[in-house]
């Protein structure tokens, strides 16, 4: 039996930061029996599931000659070129699964000890393929992909990291490549597509939406009043401060690279 067969996270996620899934955190955290952990979580799964589709990679095109290696071994045969001695690779390709979802297992039993039976965790930006493999490895992940209109989310990043041009022309690419790859996935029933404005403008039915997904229990709609993009509390708010970080304008030329983004993913 697969040992992960019960793991069953949710992935709360968007085409680019600054997108809003940081609110939608703290909406779903505020549900009784659920927890969405932070994007350290996402950075190591991301981390964790490239490694493991590297190797895998590399241990089947060079199957044979491992095979062969290991067979000559148990063979008695030690004289010749060992450097490749490896295991049984079914077997070893299983445990460097089993490492790379043992973070999300920890962060299972943590959410369940805590009484939260409904669990993941928040990384803006996922790329679309590392969710499919994602939901391909665990059948029982759902995935909450929040968008946003790329001019108020491209003021927002331009604020945030300071981006300079060439920046801002990344950002509005990967908006709409990540936009355009998710388009694959709509009827999907482990993907919930939420836009940001439904979420602000219509709160109730956006809320009936999230629960008709899943069995989120008590959330507390009233958080959607407050708007936290900064730190709020201590040391190490960005920009030196914890005040709320206003939106930048756009130059001409960064308008210009919005609007034909936004055109192409209308279409």
């Amino acid at each position: 039996m697969d040992p992960l067969r019960g793991l069953s996270p949710l992935v709360v996620t968007s085409p680019t930061t600054r997108s809003g899934t940081t609110l939608l955190q703290r909406l779903l955290c505020s549900a009784g029996n659920t927890l969405v952990y932070g994007e350290e979580v996402g950075k190591d799964l991301e981390m964790q599931l490239q490694i493991l589709t590297a190797r895998r990679l590399v241990y089947t095109h060079s199957r044979p000659r491992f095979a062969d290696n290991l067979e000559r071994f148990l063979q008695g045969d030690t004289n010749h070129w060992l450097v490749d001695l490896m295991p049984p690779l079914d077997d070893y390709l299983a445990a460097l699964r089993q490492g790379a979802f043992a973070g999300l297992q920890e962060c299972q039993r943590q959410a369940q000890a805590a009484g939260r039976t409904l669990w993941g965790f928040k990384y803006p930006g996922w790329p679309p393929h590392l969710l499919r493999l994602l939901s391909s490895e665990l059948p029982g992940t759902r995935v909450i992909y929040l968008h946003r209109r790329l001019a108020d989310t491209a003021r927002s990043a331009k604020a945030w990291h300071d981006y300079a041009e060439p920046q801002m022309l990344a950002f509005c690419e990967q908006w709409l490549a990540n936009q355009q790859a998710m388009r694959e996935r709509r009827g999907d029933p482990t993907v919930l597509m939420l836009s940001f404005e439904s979420l602000v403008q219509d709160p109730a039915g956006t809320l009936e939406r999230l629960r008709d997904f899943l069995p989120f229990e008590g959330i507390d709609a009233g958080l959607l009043r407050d708007r936290i993009n900064n730190q709020t509390h201590g040391g190490g708010a960005q920009h030196g401060h914890n005040d709320y970080i206003e939106p930048a304008a756009l130059s001409a030329q960064e308008q210009a690279w919005v609007d034909a983004a936004q055109t192409a993913a209308d279409a």
